[in-house]
C-alpha cells in the first residue's frame, strides 16, 4: 500500500460501511455481546486467550509507523508462548514484502505467522471454470503469474473493460475516477462477476483514511447489480485459514484484535471468537465508538485505546516485565 490514492473523512467511510452492511457477513443478535468491558491494555485480559489474531493497520501501525506500545505488547506475547496471526487485507503485497515491512518497523513475525487476503484470490478465480480471461485493477508490478487465468491490468482502454470475462479489484493505487466510470459502464453493459482481493472500504494511513478497493466495488454493484465476491476481514476464508493452522486451540480462547467494526469486529463474531476493539491510532481514532456500536447493530467484547497502552510511556521498560503485567 503506498499514500497515492484518494481519500474518505470518518463520516464518509463508515456511511458507506452501514449503507453497505447487507452485503457483509450476518451475525445473529444472540452473538453480539450484551456489553462491552473497556480495558487498559491487551496485556489485561491476556490470560484468557491461547490464540491472538491482529488485524495489522489500525492496530499493529498506522501507514508507515508502528503505533506506540504495540512492539513491546507483541514481544511481550511471544515471551509468554502465545500463538499469534496477522491477518491483512493488503492484497497488493507479497507475504515477504509485507512481513519485510513489520520487521522494519521492529515485529518479529515470520510467515507462519501472517495470513493475506492475496492468498485467496486465485482459488476464487478457480470457481469460475468459464473464465479465462480477466481484467485486475493492481500495481503494474502486481505479480499476475502467480494466477490460475490470463490476467491484464486495467487502464484507459474501454475496449479491454469490454472484452474480459470478469474484474479482479486487488489494490486501488492511482485508480482514477475515468477507470471507475469505465468499470460501472461495462459492468452496466454486461454484467459479469466482481472478485475483490481486498474489501476493506478504506485503511488508516496516519492522518488520514485511504479509499480501497472494497469502496468501488461496491459502487460497481450499485451500477450493475452484481453482489462482489470478496476474501479478506471480514469473510470467513482467513478466519477459517487461522483456525485451520492452529487445531489445537479451542475457539473459546482465541481472541480477533482490530480497529473497525465492520471488518474485524464482525468478522470475529462471523466466525464465533472472542472480539477486541482499539480506537486510538486507527479508524475510530477520536470518534464516539458507541455511537458507531449503537448505529451498526455489532460490537465487541472488549474495547481498548490500543493494544500496547501505557506500555510505551516508559520506554525502559522491557518486554519481559511487560508480560507480567497479563498474569
Amino acid at each position: 500500500m503506498s499514500i497515492n490514492r484518494p481519500r474518505l473523512s470518518f463520516a464518509q467511510a463508515i456511511e458507506a460501511y452501514l449503507h453497505y452492511a447487507p452485503r457483509l457477513p450476518s451475525v445473529a443478535v444472540v452473538d453480539v455481546p450484551v456489553k462491552t468491558d473497556y480495558v487498559d491494555n491487551l496485556l489485561v485480559i491476556v490470560d484468557q486467550f491461547d490464540l491472538i489474531v491482529f488485524d495489522a493497520f489500525g492496530v499493529l501501525n498506522s501507514g508507515p509507523t508502528a503505533i506506540p506500545g504495540a512492539v513491546k505488547t507483541i514481544a511481550a506475547l511471544q515471551g509468554m508462548g502465545k500463538k499469534i496471526a496477522v491477518v491483512t487485507n493488503d492484497a497488493s503485497s507479497s507475504a515477504e514484502a509485507i512481513l519485510a515491512r513489520h520487521r522494519k518497523r521492529g515485529f518479529d513475525f515470520d510467515n507462519g505467522n501472517l495470513i493475506s487476503s492475496q492468498q485467496f484470490v486465485a482459488p476464487l478465480m478457480n470457481e469460475h471454470v468459464d473464465i479465462a480471461h480477466w481484467g485486475a485493477m493492481a500495481p503494474a508490478d502486481w505479480p499476475f503469474h502467480v494466477l490460475p487465468d490470463r490476467v491484464e491490468r486495467l487502464g484507459n482502454d474501454r475496449g479491454l473493460y469490454d472484452s474480459v470475462g470478469g474484474f479482479l479489484l486487488i489494490d486501488s493505487e492511482n485508480w482514477s475516477d475515468q477507470q471507475q466510470k469505465m468499470l460501472e459502464q461495462s459492468l452496466t453493459d454486461n454484467p459479469r462477476p466482481i472478485l475483490v482481493g481486498n474489501p476493506d472500504i478504506c485503511a488508516p494511513m496516519g492522518d488520514f483514511l485511504s479509499v480501497e478497493s472494497g469502496y468501488f466495488a461496491h459502487l460497481a454493484a450499485d451500477a450493475c447489480g452484481v453482489m462482489p465476491q470478496c476474501v479478506g476481514k471480514p469473510y470467513h476464508h482467513v478466519f477459517e485459514e487461522v483456525l485451520r493452522r492452529h487445531p489445537g486451540v479451542d475457539r473459546a480462547r482465541v481472541l480477533m484484535v482490530g480497529d473497525t467494526v465492520h471488518t474485524d469486529v464482525l468478522g470475529g463474531l462471523a466466525s464465533g471468537i472472542k472480539t477486541l476493539l482499539v480506537h486510538q491510532g486507527g479508524f475510530l481514532d477520536g470518534q464516539d465508538i458507541e455511537d458507531v456500536f449503537s448505529r451498526s447493530g455489532l460490537r465487541p467484547h472488549f474495547c481498548a485505546r490500543a493494544i500496547g497502552h501505557g506500555l510505551a510511556d516508559d520506554p525502559n521498560i522491557p518486554a519481559e516485565q511487560a508480560a507480567c503485567w497479563g498474569t
